[in-house]
Order: structure tokens, then sequence, then C-alpha cells
């Protein structure tokens, strides 16, 4: 049974066990083997890419142990689960998702989720029975990597490279190494040209085999090098920083495993697809992730006293960059966006029950009534009593 068919031999078992819809993702067709749920999303103002959100996922899930839970553009939670195999690149990938992740009885994505579709469907789980189902499924991939075979080779890619060392070969005059195609090369990274990319890396690594002379060790050198400057090409076209650098790092500490150039030829043109990936497929569907991600950590942490430097923890991210992202995508800061999921939790309390408006406003994590009052009406143009007085459905309130 070849790694496909047990992915999709566990995705069955997964989906029997949990009842939680389970798909695989080919990363080498940049299909679903088994598809996803609801495969096209209509969102009108999303647009969500079913494909590009759980490549995302996949790509994490390789930084992260194997294993990653995330947010679509919808609000729905999802697990990926990739199996690894020290010095191979990620083939597939596990999604199971989607599930809503909720510790109460109240939906947390009251007014995040963005569907008009019923959600009866999709199960509910608790934050604990989503870490637990990201291990269990962890765990049963990577008995996957213990007796892996190494991947087939891209035939294609394969040829074009053989066919490339032969004809410098059969060439009796003398070629220097081709520096302005490393320019090139870092153009079309930054550009998104994935085709053009990965011809010019092909031409380097002809000549750095041919100039290498079949020495292992200047090859290993010269392909750090090369990964180098398409992580810098990655960074400029608009890849975040910390991302890139992480994986650079990793990807040149996983050079020493290979031992054969057609392993190495694979490796290193998956990572350039990925280091484009970053730059134009994934931002967008990065920050959709960390805004629902940080909705749901501030709602299950309303009445705490909220820091930034916690929030940007959450979604490992810096606080600058947590700032910016932000900005950019609420238009707002972190400090007025955990006011306004507050003043909506209040609104429901307002609305629902008949607690006393100081302690609704300490229920939701504002210490200060009067300050309660005060945004409360800068974000809604009234009172809390004169819209508990309007929108009631509980009946006499106390104020």
């Amino acid at each position: 049974m070849d790694l496909s068919d047990r992915c999709l031999h566990l995705c069955e078992h997964i989906e029997t066990l949990t009842g939680v819809h389970t798909a695989l993702l080919d990363l080498t067709t940049k299909s679903f083997a088994r598809e996803p749920y609801h495969h096209t999303c209509a969102l009108q103002s999303t647009c969500c890419t079913a494909y590009l959100t759980h490549l995302y996922g996949a790509y994490e899930a390789e930084r992260w142990d194997g294993k990653y839970i995330y947010y679509c553009p919808r609000g729905l939670v999802f697990v990926a689960t990739p199996p690894l195999q020290s010095g191979s690149a990620m083939e597939y990938c596990i999604i199971t998702g989607p599930f809503i992740m909720s510790n109460d009885d109240e939906d947390p994505f009251e007014d995040t989720l963005l569907t008009a579709e019923p959600m009866d469907g999709v199960p509910r789980l608790t934050t604990a029975q989503a870490r637990s189902l990201s291990e269990i499924i962890a765990a049963a991939v990577s008995s996957f990597s213990l007796d892996m075979l190494p991947p087939d080779v891209d035939s294609g890619n394969q040829a074009a490279i053989l066919q490339m060392m032969y004809d410098l070969s059969a060439d009796n005059t003398v070629r220097a190494y081709p520096i302005e195609s490393e320019r090139r090369l870092q153009e079309h990274i930054r550009s998104g040209d994935k085709e053009a990319a990965q011809e010019l890396l092909n031409e380097l690594l002809v000549h750095i085999y041919y100039l290498a002379d079949n020495d292992q060790q200047v090859i290993k050198s010269r392909i750090r090098e090369l990964l180098v400057l398409m992580s810098r090409a990655a960074i400029d076209g608009g890849a975040d920083v910390d991302e890139i650098f992480n994986l650079c790092y990793r990807y040149e500490q996983e050079v020493d495993s290979f031992t054969s150039i057609e392993s190495l030829n694979r490796w290193i043109g998956a990572i350039l697809h990925k280091f484009i990936s970053f730059v134009f497929d994934l931002n967008d569907i990065k920050h959709q992730n960390v805004i629902f991600k940080t909705t749901a950590y501030i709602k299950e942490h309303l009445t705490d006293k909220l820091t930034l430097d916690q929030a940007a923890e959450q979604v490992y991210l810096s606080k600058s960059y947590f700032c910016r992202i932000i900005k950019d995508e609420l238009g707002c800061t972190f400090t007025e966006y955990v006011n306004r999921l507050r003043i909506e939790r209040s609104k429901t309390l307002l609305r629902s029950t008949g607690m006393p408006i100081a302690e609704i406003a300490c229920a939701v994590g504002f210490d200060d009534q009067s300050y309660f009052t005060r945004i409360f009406k800068k974000q809604t143009g009234i009172a809390p009593g004169k819209y508990r007085e309007q929108r009631s459905t509980h009946g006499v309130h106390k104020k």
C-alpha cells in the first residue's frame, strides 16, 4: 500500500470515528485526492479558495511538529496533519474538518462566521477535544514515516535537468557559473512566475553539479547558498520575514540528509514553489487565520486583562507585525477590536438576560461601568440602558 492509499485509508477511519469530515490534499498535483467539505465556498466578500486555505494549513503543520489547527475564511476550524519524512518534500496532507471550536453552549463565532448557510451539520468540539484530535492523528500519521519509500521522482523535471547536463558536458567551451541567472531567478520569485523560476533553478543546478565535479560537499554548500538567495527574494516579494527565516534555517540543516541528486532536485524544487506561495498565495489566508484565531482567544478571555503581547504570542507573531495585520485587516487597533467584541457580547447579555448593567460590564471585561457606558455609546450611539429598553427579549430588567 503506497503513501496515498495509506492516507486515504486513515481519512476514512478518522471520519468514521469522529464524525468530522476528512480530506486529503495532494501537493504534487495541487488538488484533492479526497474532496474537502464544500469544495467551492460561495463567499461574496472573501472568495475562499479551498486549496490555498488548506495549503497554508499544510505548510504551517510542517513548521509546527506535523500538526496545525487553523481557521478557514468562514471561521470554521480544521486540523492539518502531513506525513513527514526527513529529507523529503511534503507530498500529502490530511485535512480534518470543518468543526466549530467552543467551550460552552454559546457559539463563539456568532458574529464572525462568514456564512449564511446553516451550521447544524458541522460538529462542535471543545478546545481540549480539538487538541486531542490533532495529537491522535499526528501519532497515527507518524507511523507512515517509519517505512515510507522515497517519493517518486518528478520525471519531467528530472529529464529536463539530465538533458541540460548532457548538453553542457557535450559543449567543449568552458562555461562560467551564470550569476545573471541567479538575479533573474530572484526576479521570478518576487513576481510569482513559478514556471520561469523552475527553469532557471534547473539551469543553476546543472551548472552547480557540473562545476562541482560530483563533490557532494561542494554541491551541498552551493545548495545552501541557493536557499539563502531564494529566501531573500521571497522576503523582498512580501513574505513574512520570521516565517521565511525559520524555514530557511531548517532547510539548511536538511541538506546533509540527501544521498542522491534526484531527491535533492525534487526537494529544492518544492522549496522554490513554497517560497513563491508564501509571497503570493498565502498572505491573505494567513491574515484571515490570524484574525479568527485572535477573535477566538479574545472571546475565551473577555473577562481577563488582555494585552497585545499575549495576543501576538497566541498567533506566533511579533507585536509590531501583529499590530499591522489587525490595523490592515480590521481598520482599528488591538484595544479597539477587544472593545468591539466586548460590546457585542454585552449586547447579547442586555437583550437576553436580567443582569444589572454593572454586572454585565464586569462580565465582558470592563472594570468601570462608566467607561463601559462610554464605549458602548460610542459604538452603538445609545446608552446600554436605552439599548436594553429597545431590544430586550427578557421582559423587565434591572438597570
